[in-house]
């Protein structure tokens, strides 16, 4: 246990019990801080305090208190029991006690917070929770005695018994102040529920106002009520890429080798784009399938085709997908995201990298991630997840779309990547072809033509470079004036 000083505060945490939340303020809250938790109704406030002090009182030998003037106590047992948080078990084991009061005047605040204050040197409580307090406060007519009661009582008692104690309070929509806007100036912590309407689907956030002696983190971050209470979605953590990398990836396909002087750099991000049919899948597959003949493991996380269909579509190619599945050298997962599950799916995404430590990771295709989430969001999260990636060396290769008309290199998503690979299907001369072009290459010395590709029964077939075609990076492809008018004298059995 640490207990150097900080800003009057011990350095000993204390865990919540909130699933990713004790990342954000260093590992806890300051132990006998006084925190005060804020948000509108229906943001999960009483949830929040209900696992806190579950957590304490079931896995650390915790005891707590929950001071209620809303709630009942039958009411409350109830709805946490239904959150898997069985509290009239603990009660009987003495570790918890509901504490129920009716709304109270001024002149009862000192007996009920000196019932409060006996209760917890009874129980020897470490935790304390008062939802509303915005109802004991109220009992003042005058402000600044609410102000000096929770200086004094809650703020030097309760912290000199070691409790740390949640202050729970309402904070109306769209307002700025919180609770009687007295209570944020002497608190030692500030967490902010926030709710809104986003294209049709509710989005909740957390933010942390501040966190006397905690290097807190600083964002909205996103989270949600489930079966099992409240769990955090942390974003991608950003983190320096302490070394480099040498070694070059294969991607399965030797032409694409050469130009790109041997493979992807290790550690590096890819995305492959082009309209649907171009063959960005059968990139991405060769890419993983080729790790796995060098026994480097490959994690493909599909959002559009599932594990059966690309199984298949491996097999046509002569692959042995299912040897690979077997023997561990790959693993296919295939989510379907929607705006309610999207935080939970990504976070499964981030698990099973944990978990699986490929050296080599697809996401095809990123679009139902751009959809689930917003352009603005999404673009930040993939950039956030391509730094993770790169700092653990995994390297990524991702698939996106992209229209005729406009340039790979105008998208947002493509400025991160270090490596752009443009797909388009071309008409030229009243055939289909299919083209591939290596837009960006961060510190590769890459081929920069235009190159003819077919798939065949064996995979991606590179080609010669495509002569005489302007403009198909733009647009549809046609050829120059010159080369048109070489071929109509050909055919005509001419020479020039």
């Amino acid at each position: 246990m640490r207990t150097q000083r900080c800003s009057g505060l011990t350095e000993d945490r204390v865990l919540t019990g909130v699933e990713g939340f004790d990342a954000l303020i260093d590992g806890g809250f300051p132990r006998g801080s006084l925190i005060l938790m804020a948000g509108e109704a229906g943001s999960g406030k009483t949830i929040f305090s209900a696992q806190y002090l579950h957590h304490g009182a079931s896995k650390l030998a915790e005891p707590g208190i929950y001071v209620s003037f809303a709630e009942n106590r039958e009411t409350f047992f109830e709805n946490m029991k239904k959150l898997s948080m069985d509290f009239e078990k603990l009660e009987q084991e003495g570790k918890f006690r509901f504490l129920e009061y009716a709304a109270i005047t001024e002149k009862a605040v000192t007996e009920t917070l000196t019932n409060v204050l006996s209760e917890m040197d009874r129980l020897k409580a470490r935790r304390l929770v008062i939802d509303p307090f915005t109802a004991l406060a109220q009992a003042f007519k005058d402000p600044i005695d609410a102000r000096v009661a929770i200086h004094t009582i809650l703020g030097k008692m309760v912290r000199q018994a070691g409790c740390t104690t949640l202050l729970i309070t309402e904070k109306t929509s769209g307002a700025r102040q919180m609770g009687l806007g007295i209570e944020e100036f002497v608190a030692d912590g500030v967490v902010l529920l926030d709710m809104s309407t986003k294209r049709g689907h509710l989005t909740r956030k957390l933010q942390i106002i501040k966190m006397r002696g905690t290097r807190a983190s600083s964002e909205d971050v996103r989270y949600d009520i489930k079966e099992c209470g409240i769990t955090i979605y942390q974003p991608p953590e950003t983190k320096p890429v302490k070394r480099t990398y040498d070694k070059k990836l294969s991607t399965g396909i030797k032409g694409l080798d050469e130009m790109l002087g041997g493979g992807l750099p290790q550690a590096s991000a890819t995305m492959v784009a082009g309209a649907s049919g171009t063959g960005k899948t059968t990139i991405a597959l060769h890419f993983i399938i080729e790790g796995a003949q060098r026994d480097e493991r490959g994690l493909f996380i599909s959002f559009e085709e599932p594990e059966p269909k690309l199984i298949h579509y491996g097999e046509g190619f002569g692959w042995d997908m299912k040897g690979y599945l077997d023997k561990g050298l790959i693993r296919i997962k295939y989510l379907t995201l929607e705006p309610d599950n999207l935080d939970e799916q990504l976070l499964h995404v981030r698990n099973l990298l944990r978990e699986y430590q490929p050296a080599r990771c697809v996401m095809d295709s990123i679009t139902p991630v751009e959809k689930a989430m917003g352009e603005g969001d999404y673009v930040e999260y993939m950039r956030r997840w391509s730094s993770s990636l790169a700092a653990d060396g995994i390297t990524i290769l991702f698939t996106a779309p992209s229209e005729t008309t406009r340039p790979v290199t105008d998208t947002e998503i493509s400025t991160f990547a270090d490596n752009v690979i443009s797909l388009r299907d071309l008409e030229l001369g009243g055939t289909l072809k299919r083209s591939l072009t290596i837009f960006k290459a961060r510190g590769i010395a890459h081929d920069r033509d235009i190159r003819e590709f077919e798939i065949t029964p064996k995979g991606l077939m590179m080609k010669k470079k495509l002569a005489g075609a302007q403009c198909i990076t733009r647009s549809a492809g046609r050829r120059s004036f010159a080369c048109e008018e070489a071929h109509v004298a050909v055919e005509h059995g001419q020479t020039k």
